[in-house]
């Protein structure tokens, strides 16, 4: 019956992003759903019938900030609010710029209380970021908007100092015009050009030399690990063993008429990086009592 229900409020979810609809009234249709599902049954099995409607929210940004500003402000929602957070930061996860949310049309005080509990969340820092500069362009003259923004810029600044540069360096930012992101990322390349400006000691670097010995070494390690577990590990008396070679081309087949005929094909190395917040290496205890704070939203 829930999955049945889930689904007609999906479709009033498509709906509204064509129309005019009362998306308010479909998200708090949706939290009731969701909060009567999980007092039934579990979080995990409620998210997984609501897969659908976090999918289809985060492809709109009005819903998205109805429902996020609406879950993330309430403890009882908190397990909707990572989930729809985690919808959110896998979407920009890649992102080259901040992404802006028009905010205004939101409470202040819920707006300013979500875009802490982001932080907490460790959203995807185009998210957190673009949320909480956001509140600048969104409320220009509210005061306290414009503190906890240069606050959680400030976090930003020091958590993750290499994402935020090149967030805010990004030709495509919409928030170059704000005074805020034109001062922190002045402040941030001076505190770049003078890490670049620090004496590199040249017995630090490894040669190409000695760069190859040490792959020769670590290759010996690895052989003389698999030896080893090999000798001790009686997994080969139930399994056989295969050998897989890697390489930099693959061999694929084609038809061309009624020949088959082969082809190779290169493969490209591919990378996703993240940065971590530093916080996490240098005072993991003060980060902690740190995030509480943010949590309840205290900014002092």
């Amino acid at each position: 019956m829930n999955d049945k229900n889930f689904h007609e409020i999906y479709k009033q979810l498509s709906a509204s992003q064509t129309s005019d609809a009362d998306c308010y009234s479909v998200i708090e249709e949706l939290t009731r759903l969701c909060l009567d599902t999980i007092s039934k049954s579990s979080v995990q099995e409620c998210l997984a019938a609501a897969d659908p409607c976090f999918s289809e929210i985060c492809h709109s940004e009005r819903l998205f900030i109805v429902a996020m500003t609406r879950w993330i402000t309430v403890d009882e929602c908190r397990g909707l609010a990572e989930k729809l957070e985690n919808e959110e930061s896998n979407k920009h996860f890649q992102a080259k710029s901040p992404v802006a949310y028009d905010l205004s049309s939101t409470d202040e005080s819920r707006s300013m209380l979500a875009a802490c509990r982001l932080c907490v969340l460790h959203a995807s820092p185009a998210v957190s970021l673009g949320w909480a500069l956001s509140l600048a362009t969104s409320f220009p003259t509210s005061s306290n908007a414009l503190k906890t923004a240069s606050i959680l810029l400030l976090h930003h600044m020091e958590d993750y100092p290499m994402t935020t540069l090149r967030l805010l360096s990004s030709p495509a930012s919409p928030f170059a015009s704000v005074q805020l992101a034109q001062d922190a990322l002045r402040q941030l390349e001076e505190q770049q050009s003078n890490l670049n400006a620090l004496p590199k000691i040249r017995e630090f670097s490894m040669p190409p030399e000695m760069r190859l010995i040490y792959a020769s070494l670590k290759r010996s390690e690895n052989r003389d690990i698999q030896r080893h577990a090999d000798e001790k590990s009686i997994m080969s008396i139930f399994f056989t063993k295969h050998f897989f070679k890697y390489a930099n081309k693959t061999a694929i087949e084609f038809h061309a008429g009624d020949d088959v005929r082969e082809t190779s094909l290169e493969m490209t190395s591919f990378q996703v990086e993240a940065e971590l917040p530093v916080t996490w290496l240098t005072d993991p205890i003060s980060a902690d009592f740190a995030r509480i704070r943010l949590w309840k939203g205290d900014l002092q």
